[in-house]
């Protein structure tokens, strides 16, 4: 989850540079689904534009190849397979369970959505969980690992952002410029980046050490130095500093974002993912600076979640 408490001392707005796009053909697509949406994307393409701009940040750079999940339903048992993932319903809370469900090869689903969660919270994220029988653990791991303790290949999982949030939603992501208010752009790649495992996946929690306070992955250690220090198990030390594309900028994936701030996905976030064992392909994008709020990130039951808090 994502808790995010704005510091009074960091809301000025920051000097940013444009995003520039130069990638191979993405081999992963994130899907955002809106059953349980109550109004707040239906009828609002911009934020369901803002919501892909975001996605594209990940399926630009992840080259894994997913298998799918496909649940048979079959009048001879032993032809029988059923897949039925487990989330959060975004629009309530309610842990939410699907029956007979199924994923596209190379495809991730989102079930996004909208909650009052008071006047701290902005977000809240994580891959989903799922019942199953009549799979292998291979399959159900979409043919990355035979298990989530060194590979993460989720079929999806669940947003929800605040629905009383004084929101920023930016007409065009790939450029920015001053403004004011909680960047939803920034929110949802923070977002994304959990429900892709940063802080929920056994994987990259295997990584995390002496007290929650060290990640030894190898890509991300080489990059930082040394062990990257972390501020929880799901989080970058506050203030931690890397590239987008040779610009440097707050890293996403830390405890902290404020008002008036864009995020991108830095270097040290992705060398986070590639270490619980997505394929990540070089470097292609070109984002920028920010500003500062509190994130949390945790597990609930069989999936993760991320929350941010506000002042």
């Amino acid at each position: 989850m994502i808790a995010t408490k704005l510091n009074s001392t960091l809301c000025a707005a920051l000097t940013v540079t444009a995003l520039i796009i130069s990638q191979p053909a993405a081999a992963i697509s994130i899907t955002f689904d809106y059953t349980y949406d109550d109004g707040f994307f239906t009828g609002h393409t911009d934020r369901q534009t803002l919501l892909n701009q975001a996605a594209s940040e990940f399926t630009t750079r992840l080259q894994d190849n997913l298998t799918a999940i496909t649940s048979v339903t079959s009048r001879n048992p032993w032809e029988r397979k059923s897949f039925n993932p487990n989330f959060f319903n975004p629009q309530t809370g309610a842990d939410t369970t699907l029956s007979n469900y199924s994923v596209a090869a190379n495809d991730i689903v989102v079930f996004v959505g909208a909650y009052n969660f008071g006047s701290s919270i902005l977000g809240q994220g994580g891959p989903g969980g799922y019942d199953s029988s009549g799979f292998s653990s291979l399959e159900l791991n979409r043919n990355q690992s035979t298990t989530t303790a060194t590979d993460f290949g989720p079929w999806g999982g669940a947003i929800s952002f605040s629905s009383s949030a004084n929101w920023y939603f930016d007409q065009d992501a790939t450029t920015t410029e001053s403004f004011s208010g909680y960047d939803f752009y920034s929110v949802a790649v923070h977002e994304l980046g959990h429900v892709l495992g940063f802080g929920t996946a056994p994987s990259f929690g295997n990584l995390v050490v002496n007290n929650d306070t060290l990640f030894t992955g190898t890509a991300a250690t080489a990059l930082y130095g040394e062990a990257v220090p972390m501020a929880n198990s799901g989080h970058w030390q506050s203030g931690l500093t890397s590239t987008v594309n040779g610009v440097t900028q707050e890293v996403s994936m830390g405890p902290t974002i404020a008002a008036n701030q864009r995020k991108h996905f830095t270097e040290l976030d992705f060398a986070g993912l590639q270490d619980m064992g997505w394929e990540v392909s070089p470097v292609t994008a070109v984002p920028v600076p920010a500003a500062a709020w509190l994130f949390l990130s945790g597990l609930a039951g069989l999936f993760g979640f991320s929350r941010r808090r506000m002042a």
